[in-house]
């Protein structure tokens, strides 16, 4: 028979007390603490997941409605094109009776001309709206990685510049005359103290002498900076890409058009 005493029983609840008590605040409390935590963070990303969802519909809302917008505006300029050309060929058809042939060769000309006009205006600004589309979209979404590399590469540029175009620095040097020189220098963020820093000590070297930078923050280069020292300007910015292939693109378009 089993022969169990009051401190016995006694001892043992309070062995099984204890157990239970270590094992709620060391097993069972952190269990339930760490999947509380993985349920909050779960719900933490899908709330962040809903909204950067619904950011880029609003984004591509916004992209649609501008394209809708430029192909308004390229029919409403191809329209008052058709409108005025039409009108002026009626008025020179009407003279033409007296100076047919002059008058008919001058119509078509000045006809052509309109159209030229009206054409080359057109793609003015649909090329003008589409990069400006982009630079926003890139402004939007471009990392500050992108910008640090943006920066770097006008150093690099500039390190280029001294050894390779020796020539063009003499130039740049003697334009700088006699005065201290100041770097106008115009950035899409704010440059770490050690990008400004390189910078300085790169245009001082360009420079083969102390050069000043005067610093300010232009987020419409979305990404990059732009230097001008002297009568030199150095840009390495995202707008500086987007202006120069505006350009681009509105030559290569002249071209054709003058070609056919």
């Amino acid at each position: 028979m089993l022969n169990l005493d009051a401190a016995t029983i006694v001892f043992q609840i309070i062995n099984f007390l204890v157990l239970v008590y270590l094992l709620n605040r060391f097993l069972f409390q952190p269990i339930l603490r760490q999947a509380a935590e993985r349920a909050a963070e779960k719900e933490r990303l899908m709330k962040k997941l809903a909204a950067e969802r619904q950011e880029v519909a609003q984004l591509r809302a916004e992209l649609e409605e501008k394209q809708m917008q430029m192909q308004e505006v390229a029919d409403k300029v191809v329209q008052e094109t058709r409108e005025r050309a039409e009108a002026e060929r009626n008025a020179l058809l009407k003279e033409a009776r007296q100076e047919a042939e002059l008058l008919l060769v001058q119509a078509q000309s000045d006809v052509l001309r309109l159209q030229q006009q009206a054409l080359t205006d057109f793609q003015e600004q649909l090329v003008t709206a589409i990069l400006d589309i982009s630079g926003n979209v890139v402004l939007r979404v471009a990392p500050p990685e992108a910008h640090d590399a943006l920066v770097r590469g006008l150093n690099e540029s500039i390190r280029e510049l001294g050894r390779e175009e020796m020539q063009r620095v003499e130039a740049l040097r003697r334009s700088l005359g006699t005065r201290e020189p100041v770097a106008y220098t115009a950035s899409a963020r704010e440059l770490s103290a050690e990008q400004e820093g390189q910078l300085a000590r790169i245009l001082t070297a360009l420079a083969d002498r102390h050069v000043n930078i005067e610093l300010t923050t232009d987020p419409s280069l979305v990404a990059g900076l732009r230097v001008r020292l002297g009568d030199t300007v150095m840009d390495n910015s995202i707008a500086g890409q987007l202006q120069e292939l505006r350009d681009d693109v509105l030559g290569t378009l002249k071209e054709r058009f003058n070609g056919a």
